[in-house]
């Protein structure tokens, strides 16, 4: 039994229109609604692009700019951005549609509508073409890890495209899909190492071991936790602060290496809501982010542990996931500085994660579960 017999042509074709749908509807409220109630972020605004020509640009901001300018050559205004919207929703369903039958409808949805990922996808910014190439990377993870896929040449090519924009764009989030990709593409040799006995117990003592000694080796040999990580904080706090920004908090202790721990405590959970509930509460139009922002933390919650289950109960794909549960930790860490002093801004910069954050593991239960039900149709046929 194959992967493509799961699913209809007519459930496919069903699937494909639903989410174009959607990430149409999500580009027309970004530029009809949203944006009058709030900033779509880094000025990318359609009669912006124009001053852009070189689409290799020295930046991640004149590269992104770059790619909206000839894009709007050919479709005016935001049409552009609905465009590459279309394409956030083709590649979601081709991620998905092999194994959408054994996904719980209501939590694949979940992740897909809410709305703030769809206007941000829908929209002209570095997050837009980060989740583009992000869902890339993911499938080509996905289908080699957990569907034991055949490494083809142009799925290695669209992939390596892909990991250098993201790192041109956003390098705080390459690592963790230069992980995924390094696990997948080594998939064959890996489920026949010695490895696969390793317990869960013995994975966390290597990853613990490992932090211990990358911290001792840094703080002996280089700067990165004393004057390199100070001037890092102290940039991070300027790129918000240095704005009026509405939703800006200055209140924050931000004056040594020991306050970036201590505010991760809550800063991590915080960022990913978005605004505080006093916030939300003094302006309600932020109460309905709020809420979304509570309902994308559950469900975060809730695929993590449901893969962290999924790889005490499997050897093999414990492998592919522990590493991932590691960085996916390590990535959240780095990057939550650049959502606590602004709600609005964290809005913006937690939806370049959704590919990696929600869909992979997603994609991991779905996967888990459909090679289960191939398992027992085979035994069936067998008997």
């Amino acid at each position: 039994m194959k992967y493509s017999q799961l699913y209809s042509i007519t459930g496919s074709v069903r699937l494909l229109i639903l989410l174009m749908a959607s990430h149409v509807l999500g580009t027309i409220v970004a530029y009809t609604i949203y944006k009058k109630l709030s900033s779509l972020g880094d000025g990318y605004a359609p009669e912006n692009f124009k001053g852009f020509t070189a689409v290799l640009g020295s930046n991640s901001t004149e590269l992104v700019h770059s790619i909206y300018h000839y894009l709007g050559n050919f479709f005016p205004e935001f049409f552009g951005p609905m465009v590459l919207g279309l394409v956030v929703a083709i590649l979601t369903w081709h991620a998905f549609r092999d194994v959408y039958t054994q996904i719980n409808r209501t939590l694949f949805w979940a992740c897909n509508l809410l709305p703030l990922f769809l206007i941000w996808s829908g929209s002209s910014s570095k997050e837009q073409i980060v989740i583009i190439f992000g869902i890339i990377i993911i499938n080509f993870a996905a289908k080699r890890s957990f569907a034991g896929s055949r490494l083809k040449i142009i799925s290695l090519a669209f992939v390596l495209t892909s990991l250098w924009f993201i790192f041109v764009i956003r390098p705080n989030y390459f690592m963790i899909y230069f992980i995924i990709f390094l696990t997948s593409l080594f998939t064959p040799t890996l489920h026949k190492t010695k490895i696969n006995r390793f317990s869960v117990g013995v994975w966390i003592l290597i990853f613990t071991l490992i932090t211990i000694v990358a911290i001792i080796f840094l703080s002996i040999n280089t700067t990165i936790f004393g004057k390199d990580m100070l001037n890092w904080m102290v940039a991070v706090e300027a790129m918000f602060l240095g704005y009026d920004g509405g939703s800006n908090r200055y209140n924050i202790e931000w004056n040594d290496v020991s306050d970036f721990f201590y505010n991760s405590l809550w800063g991590v959970p915080q960022g990913l809501i978005g605004p505080t509930f006093f916030e939300a509460l003094s302006n309600p139009i932020q109460f309905p982010v709020f809420l979304e922002g509570i309902v994308y933390l559950f469900i975060l919650c809730y695929l993590f542990i449901r893969i962290f289950k999924l790889a005490i109960a499997s050897n093999i794909l414990r492998v592919h996931i522990l590493p991932y549960c590691f960085m996916a930790l390590v990535i959240v860490l780095i990057s939550y500085p650049y959502m606590i002093f602004n709600a609005g801004s964290a809005l913006r910069y937690k939806q370049a994660m959704h590919p990696i954050l929600i869909f992979y593991p997603l994609l991991i239960l779905a996967y888990a579960r459909a090679n289960n039900l191939i398992r027992m149709k085979s035994l069936d046929i067998k008997t």
